[in-house]
């Protein structure tokens, strides 16, 4: 990383010992794991779900007041207003996966990956945690949430981001507005750790970890396969000096997310007949949609706002930050970051519907790297973070109330 922007301390800048696959021009080291800001990462978990928590208990105050004006006005008529709580949304599908199967879901089902609901039934098997599974699903999510902040801290000090930077990065992670779902039964804590682990292994030259992490991130979202990208790239650096064994340790690397997009294919093919239908489900117009022109997605976005469409208009500013962000990435971070990034990002602008797209885009990582890099005074630090947490309040009191799509 760019030492102007990050401001690596001088433990940083001493040589490391090269990776395993040859010698890395970029210096790679390896923190160890007492380096971490364990207690900002224990303080940042737990403000999440306060904050969460406080967003909840608004939405279900809001949703009371609503109810009672509602029912004097229309006592016969039901309430609009639907209370979600931490297994609504996406978390109560994964929830019935899990505890039923695809089948016992209906075909819907089927655009939600495996590897999260696979983790939930795996833990129910355990005596007396049966009919437990939207319990053990929230657990695990909280769980892995932690490993998940600690791994991005790892890799940040890795990459040479100082301590006071790896902070920031915890807190940005832990209370940017989508934080949320780090809280609810989403695949965003599980993701966002693998997403980590391929990355880890990549730039430490360890493929072995790139590939499992890269085949389980294949299984547990369908944007699991945008990870080919940069896995090519880091692969590709250097590859006419290394040994047969090690090209195929990288070919590895490569293929792993794409190996388990398709094994989730190859069983939708056993059972429907349709290796492609997880991907045809994702593309209706509810949901990602078709491809569609960035543009008029946009505009259409901007549109909503003036119509009363809130929740298509608090798409709209943050697309525009993360489109920011990404040209100070790619000024800042490693190519495959910003490959990454961008893959993403392009993903979400070109689906017609961009529902959920501030939580893909939360869920690119290096975003969090340009955000620390960003908030280096410490009084633009405190204002980021009171207006992520204000904020994490509104969309988390939003997506409860059923108004806004997590």
């Amino acid at each position: 990383m760019r030492s102007w922007f990050f401001s690596p301390s001088a433990a940083d800048a001493r040589p490391a010992q090269p990776p395993r696959g040859g010698p890395d021009p970029r210096g790679w080291r390896t923190p160890p794991l007492r380096t971490l800001p364990l207690r900002d990462i224990t303080l940042a978990w737990c403000a999440t779900r306060i904050v969460t928590g406080a967003a909840y208990a608004l939405a279900r105050y809001i949703s009371g007041q609503l109810a009672a004006g509602h029912d004097a006005l229309h006592p016969t008529v039901a309430t609009p207003f639907r209370l979600t709580g931490l297994l609504g949304w996406d978390a109560g599908w994964y929830a019935g996966i899990a505890e039923h199967g695809y089948a016992g879901v209906g075909g819907q089902g089927l655009r939600f990956f495996p590897l999260l609901p696979l983790l939930v039934r795996a833990v129910a098997v355990v005596p007396g945690l049966g009919g437990h599974t939207g319990g053990i699903l929230l657990v695990l999510v909280n769980m892995i949430s932690f490993v998940f902040v600690a791994a991005l801290a790892w890799l940040a000090r890795s990459e040479g981001l100082d301590p006071a930077a790896t902070s920031r990065v915890v807190w940005l992670a832990s209370l940017a507005p989508p934080a949320f779902v780090l809280v609810m039964g989403y695949t965003e804590a599980l993701w966002g750790l693998l997403a980590v682990g391929v990355f880890a292994g990549l730039r430490t030259r360890r493929w072995e970890l790139a590939a499992v992490c890269g085949l389980l991130a294949g299984l547990c979202r369908p944007v699991g396969i945008l990870l080919v990208a940069p896995a090519a790239l880091e692969a590709l650096r250097g590859l006419g000096a290394v040994a047969r064994t090690d090209r195929l340790r990288r070919a590895a690397a490569v293929l792993a997310p794409a190996a388990g997009f398709a094994l989730f294919g190859l069983w939708a093919q056993i059972a429907y007949g349709d290796a492609l239908l997880p991907l045809r489900l994702q593309r209706q117009e509810s949901l990602h949609g078709s491809s569609s022109n960035p543009a008029a997605v946009l505009w259409a976005a901007v549109r909503g706002i003036i119509h009363g469409q809130v929740g298509t208009g608090l798409h709209v500013p943050w697309l525009a930050l993360s489109v920011v962000l990404l040209v100070v990435m790619a000024r800042t971070l490693p190519a495959s970051y910003t490959l990454w990034a961008a893959l993403t990002t392009a993903a979400v602008l070109t689906g017609s519907n961009l529902d959920s797209s501030e939580r893909y885009v939360y869920g690119t990582f290096p975003y969090l790297f340009v955000a620390a890099g960003l908030t280096r005074r410490d009084d633009v630090l405190r204002i980021v973070l009171a207006v992520c947490a204000a904020m994490l309040v509104v969309y988390a009191s939003l997506a409860f109330l059923g108004l806004y799509v997590p």
